[in-house]
């Protein structure tokens, strides 16, 4: 390639902003270089996978249809067509009973509040090898960047991504956000539709390639990739300006390994259009138009997108979700619930019958008017023909009451909403609380480490790694060189764990101390003395999420020992050296005998020359 391998580390996508596409010119000299040969084999390549991709995705695609037809209509693209004016259409004409999207909420907010909250701590970074001792230079290394991670999540619009990124696992069991380098914001996270993405396995099973499509106008795709890297169609109609500027193009996106592709199919002969030194390469390009290059290229070290999946099955790459448990009592609610409403409509606005003497005459239901008949022979002339009883409307009331708790049990709204929704015998104590909501908890944990294995941890590499390039951390000690890092998570479950860990710890601490009253009392030994007091007060406010930083650390508790030892030893002179006088003065008022006291004994002095100085 004629360009470096550090022109490919950035693209124009990350600086994009209205500032950006000011600086745009109406037109552009065409880039013309040895791309053209190299993109005209990598498009064949790209094009004819995408719509492999789109084969084997086939059944999941229509398996989604019925998933957002019923729970999620916003959130799926059937077709991905450009100038679509229909967009605004109402979509969710078959949810009748909104209980199971509201169940849907329910999940996703408790999901992202329990595993992403942005109020609470919820990852911390450590060391991998928990045999190495860090010094406390490394252990300041570690809190500071994980301050700064902090803050960069908080700046992006990563929270608001990963609430709808829940909602789309809940829903269709997928979730695949892009992370990309940002010029403002350090990262930003793009989130693909249901139906806008392709997935492909690798060897070892984790997602390795990710194609997609989506629409762009003229001004998204000028600001987005640069008038230069843009094909003749775009630049023409960037030109004009007007209404031009909102015409639509489908833009499709493909990230995969950066593995060697044949020039000619069956050939020796290999095209690179990203250099072999990045694990990853990607390409945008305009989908099924041949141009001269594409509209954006890139090279990355590590995956730039995530997928989160609810669970998996053999090497299939999207994944199953609750929803797909629940949709055929979603189906069935409602279809009840329309009949439900009939029921009452008919109650209400019966059908009626006449006699034939009324056909073509006046009648009607409707309060206030008259229908005139004969009742001659007391017959009836205008009679409902469906006359409803209370305990039918009863009946299906209660079965949809019935469906819609096994929806709600399908998604986990009895774990999420546990103590508004408590029935029966109450808890009694602290613990017994904590206990039922770790049982509850229990049953996402496959979900949670699934989540945390192949979303958090790569996640996490991509943002050390940006944050690093953007020379956001500090530089690395010495110490931590070498030593891998690793992402503790504070999940939902974890903190049912530690709940019920910091309360069987308050019940140790009021038994210890009171057998520790009683030690004394009776003169015994007292048993706190087999329990390390520091490292318990450590442990406690870790499993209570105390914040750390209100804590002193090793060093400075060390620190303070040592000025209290010497404030007491200070404290201590002015004593012991009245206690010297106070004996000296004992000593010299001490008669030995032969005129001599003490004190001169002591000294040598004295008489008798016999004294301790000779």
């Amino acid at each position: 390639m004629a360009e470096s391998a550090r022109a490919l580390e950035s693209a124009h996508y990350e600086e994009m902003s209205a500032s950006l596409l000011s600086q745009q010119p109406l037109s552009a000299p065409d880039k013309v270089d040895k791309m053209e040969s190299a993109w005209s084999t990598f498009f064949l390549h790209c094009e004819a996978r995408l719509g492999m991709l789109r084969n084997w995705r086939y059944s999941w695609w229509a398996h989604w249809a019925r998933l957002a037809e019923y729970f999620l209509p916003r959130r799926y693209h059937w077709l991905v067509v450009a100038n679509r004016m229909s967009r605004g259409n109402p979509i969710n004409d078959s949810i009748i009973d909104c209980t199971p999207t509201l169940a849907v909420n329910i999940c996703a907010s408790g999901l992202w509040t329990g595993m992403t909250s942005p109020s609470r701590p919820w990852f911390a970074f450590e060391i991998a090898l928990p045999w190495v001792e860090l010094d406390n230079e490394g252990k300041s290394w570690i809190e500071d960047t994980q301050k700064r991670a902090y803050q960069v999540l908080s700046q992006s619009n990563f929270y608001q991504v990963m609430a709808q990124a829940f909602q789309d696992v809940v829903v269709f069991g997928t979730a695949p956000p892009i992370v990309y380098e940002d010029y403002e914001d350090i990262i930003r996270l793009y989130l693909p539709c249901a139906g806008e993405y392709y997935l492909a396995a690798g060897g070892r099973l984790d997602i390795t390639d990710l194609y997609r499509e989506f629409t762009l106008t003229v001004k998204e795709i000028i600001d987005m990739f640069g008038v230069a890297n843009c094909p003749q169609q775009v630049k023409k109609l960037w030109a004009q300006g007007g209404a031009s500027l909102d015409n639509e193009f489908v833009v499709a996106h493909c990230i995969e390994p950066n593995f060697a592709v044949s020039k000619f199919q069956g050939g020796d002969e290999e095209v690179s259009i990203v250099p072999g030194i990045f694990a990853y390469r990607e390409i945008y390009w305009l989908k099924g138009i041949k141009t001269a290059q594409p509209l954006s290229r890139r090279g990355f070290h590590k995956k730039p997108f995530m997928v989160a999946r609810w669970s998996t099955v053999s090497n299939d790459p999207y994944g199953r979700s609750p929803c797909m448990d629940a949709l055929g009592d979603n189906k069935q609610i409602q279809l009840e619930t329309r009949r439900k409403a009939e029921f009452i409509d008919k109650g209400v606005r019966p059908p009626m019958g006449a006699n034939v003497e009324l056909k073509n005459e006046p009648s009607s239901i409707i309060s206030g008017m008259i229908t005139y008949m004969s009742t001659e022979g007391g017959k009836k002339g205008f009679w409902p023909l469906f006359e409803p009883q209370a305990q039918w409307l009863a009946g299906i009331t209660s079965d949809i009451d019935k469906v819609s708790a096994r929806i709600e049990r399908c998604l986990y709204v009895d774990v999420f909403m546990a103590i508004t929704r408590m029935q029966g015998v109450q808890p009694r104590n602290e613990l017994e609380l904590t206990k039922r909501d770790l049982e509850r908890l229990q049953q996402l944990g496959p979900f949670i480490t699934l989540f945390e294995n192949e979303f958090g941890n790569p996640f996490f590499e991509r943002l050390l790694d940006i944050m690093m390039r953007r020379k956001i951390l500090k530089p690395m000690p010495d110490s931590l060189k070498g030593i891998p890092l690793k992402v503790k998570y504070t999940s939902i479950m974890r903190l049912a764990q530690q709940s019920a860990e910091a309360v069987g710890m308050k019940d140790f601490f009021g038994t210890m101390g009171g057998l520790s009253s009683a030690a004394k009392a009776a003169g015994v030994p007292d048993p706190l003395r087999i329990v390390d007091l520091d490292k318990s007060a450590r442990r406690f406010s870790e499993v209570t999420n105390f914040p750390i930083d209100c804590l002193f650390t090793d060093r400075e508790v060390m620190q303070h020992d040592k000025i209290r030892q010497q404030a007491q030893q200070e404290a201590q002179i002015p004593g012991q050296a009245m206690a010297a006088v106070s004996a000296a003065k004992t000593l010299s008022d001490t008669n030995v005998g032969d005129s001599n006291n003490a004190l001169s004994q002591l000294l040598g002095g004295g008489g008798g020359g016999g004294g301790l100085g000779t």
